[in-house]
């Protein structure tokens, strides 16, 4: 796991590889993403439900081969967000607000930073805009 993604588990209180068992286990939609020809793990993604109707949690974990393939990984971001939107109103998660590679990709896509509910943490919501 990147040190980044590592660092917001462990900063919100979960160890990275139980963060990792529960997204998978809680989600959805889960998804990895391979970096080729080498078949090797670059990250993984997916989309949870939430206690409120409409709303996903939204979540990637990655290794440090995302920067390998950041440029395929970058181009397919958009229609990736837009499946995990599918029938939510609306995705949202937390970011480090040190982890500013995530923050810059995570505007890219269109999310708003809405609060600072945990020191240290972004809120972000990801708005649905498919009628």
């Amino acid at each position: 796991m990147r040190v980044e993604d590592m660092l917001e588990c462990i900063g919100l209180g979960t160890h990275p590889r139980q963060a990792c068992e529960q997204s998978f286990e809680h989600s959805t939609k889960a998804f990895t993403i391979m970096q080729t020809p080498v078949n090797k793990l670059a990250g993984s993604f997916g989309v949870c439900d939430t206690a409120v109707d409409g709303v996903g949690c939204v979540w990637m974990l990655g290794t440090h081969r995302i920067y390998n393939i950041r440029n395929t990984f970058i181009r397919h971001s958009r229609e990736w967000k837009d499946e995990l939107l599918g029938d939510y109103r609306m995705v949202t998660n937390l970011v480090a607000k040190s982890n500013l590679l995530s923050m810059r990709w995570l505007k890219w896509l269109g999310a708003e930073f809405i609060r600072e509910p945990t020191e240290g943490y972004l809120e972000f919501i990801i708005i649905n805009t498919k009628d």
